[in-house]
């Protein structure tokens, strides 16, 4: 019975710490990035394999990521240009949930 309880009892911290560095994981994510605006298809398809238009970023690391969210309403991705960017990258990298996107002057 011992050792049932000991068991249990690792399995349950082992579960809640795993928790807790998940949650710091999903908030490291979060940022703001100087990028170049394009379009998936039209400027990076080699990069995105993106089939039609849509929202796209190199940052400065050369890395292409899709750009989300309802923040890019009123961006004319296509006419292209340097933007800063801040939002919230996905687990893989691949795109930013965009909170906020402005011209950089």
């Amino acid at each position: 019975m011992k050792y049932a309880f000991f068991l249990m009892a690792s399995v349950t911290l082992s579960l809640v710490i795993a928790s807790y560095v998940r949650a710091d994981e999903k908030e490291a994510k979060a940022g703001e990035w100087t990028v170049t605006v394009g379009c998936a298809h039209c400027n990076y398809s080699k990069d995105t394999g993106a089939k039609s238009c849509a929202p796209a970023a190199k940052t400065a690391d050369g890395k292409i990521v899709l750009l989300k969210g309802d923040a890019l309403k009123d961006v004319k991705y296509k006419e292209g240009g340097e933007y800063v960017v801040k939002g919230k990258i996905s687990e893989d990298g691949k795109s930013i949930e965009v909170t906020e996107i402005k011209k950089k002057a």
